[in-house]
């Protein structure tokens, strides 16, 4: 996560601490090598691109949700790997907007999604947790552990996946502004 663009200092320190809690510890060092484990160093930041996508009616809205993207320049990094290579966590940071539509009405609202987050894997690949300092979009579906929608998240956001894929709000400080109330106007 870039910590650097959270202002707030006790925030910072917040992440900080979540990030060793959930990164777990040390793996031990191998056989005939120093008696600490050496860090591992992230991987070089790669692009990555955010696709546009649309969302049928009743996945995250009422309608159906598309997705433009107006502008970005987002990156990613793998900071941890399993034993085996694949990846154990990414993260995910850069200036991102987007447009979130209504397709049936063509109502819109431009948004700032770049924010930064971490995704962490189980090994075998389904998601696990997916940390966000916001701005980042996020949606949850019905049987979700939240109410569904598509959300702009601002602020400190984790979502954790069960085994079956299932989503839930573990932690959430700051703004949740679900767009798709805000798309359907005042009711």
């Amino acid at each position: 996560m870039l910590l650097s663009k959270v202002a707030s200092p006790v925030l910072r320190v917040v992440l900080m601490l979540a990030a060793v809690v959930s990164a777990g510890p040390a793996p031990a060092a191998a056989a005939g090598t120093d008696s600490f484990a050496r860090p591992r160093l992230p991987e070089p930041w790669r692009p990555w691109t955010q696709e546009e996508w649309t969302a049928p009616a009743g996945r995250y809205c009422a309608f159906p949700l598309r997705v433009q993207v107006v502008s970005q320049d987002v990156r990613v990094r793998v900071v941890d790997r399993y034993p085996d290579g694949a990846v154990r966590r990414e993260e995910f940071a850069g200036p991102l907007v987007v447009d979130f539509v209504d397709v049936s009405t063509g109502r819109m609202t431009r948004r700032d999604a770049g924010g930064s987050g971490a995704a962490d894997y189980r090994p075998d690949g389904g998601w696990l947790r997916y940390t966000i300092v916001g701005p980042a979009g996020f949606g949850f579906r019905a049987g979700d552990h939240y109410p569904q929608g598509y959300y702009l998240l601002d602020g400190l956001h984790v979502i954790t996946f069960d085994a079956a894929g299932t989503r839930r709000m573990a932690v959430a400080v700051g703004k949740q502004d679900n767009v798709c109330q805000t798309l359907a106007g005042p009711a």
